[in-house]
């Protein structure tokens, strides 16, 4: 068996991972396009620790919450716009130099992959990153599909893409596994049924994601 799955004491037909913060730690290049935005707006840029809990929900969210300086936008910023074309720019010309797998994600999707596990990622970054990066790391072939933030009309914490991947496959939601580092991801195999594993590690808003009361949870993968 898998080492994950004796870990877990379940061998899943179709194992999804979120991409930030569970397979790559982006959090420098995401931070550096905000800071980057930040500037160009001639606003106080924020820190390193704030960023990383705004991080989660998508790049428009992230930017809202830049504007705002807090967690919870209260009201429309007329620069959003602006703010995240600038963010989006920013972060394509960092070209993810910063970010890097995660210890031990390519030998288990190598391992998965040779024991016929299908495999895929579902993410809320937008889809003009997931498929770059994935390839940049040379992990994209390990997938059989990938859902990016811009896929649906839903993302996760919304279950949709999660519904959507077990019906691509024609799997039950009882034989996959969602694997990621937030309440995003948690939430989201929660509200469809679907057993899911939190990752510590990665970035949840600043909360342990044993609190979020996944199925499972491991320290690293």
């Amino acid at each position: 068996m898998i080492s994950l799955f004796n870990t877990l004491g379940f061998e899943p037909k179709l194992v999804l991972f979120d991409l930030d913060g569970t397979l790559l730690d982006s959090l420098p290049d995401l931070y550096s396009a905000s800071v980057s935005m930040a500037n160009s707006l001639k606003m106080t840029p924020p820190s390193l620790a704030q960023v990383e809990q705004w991080v989660g929900n998508g790049a428009a969210v992230l930017v809202q919450r830049v504007l705002a300086n807090q967690f919870q936008p209260v009201a429309a910023d007329p620069r959003f716009d602006r703010a995240l074309a600038l963010f989006m720019d920013a972060y394509q010309h960092l070209a993810s130099r910063q970010s890097r797998l995660y210890s031990g994600v390519e030998s288990l999707l190598s391992e998965l992959h040779q024991h016929h596990v299908m495999q895929g990622v579902i993410t809320n970054k937008p889809g003009r990153f997931t498929e770059p990066l994935l390839s940049k790391f040379g992990i994209l072939h390990y997938f059989d599909l990938v859902y990016s933030g811009d896929h649906f009309t839903e993302k996760k914490p919304h279950p949709m893409p999660l519904l959507k991947a077990a019906q691509q496959m024609g799997l039950s939601l009882e034989e996959c596994l969602m694997v990621g580092d937030s309440s995003n991801d948690i939430n989201a195999a929660k509200a469809c049924g679907m057993p899911c594993l939190g990752v510590r590690g990665g970035y949840n808003h600043g909360r342990d994601v044993a609190e979020c009361q996944p199925d499972w949870v491991v320290d690293h993968l």
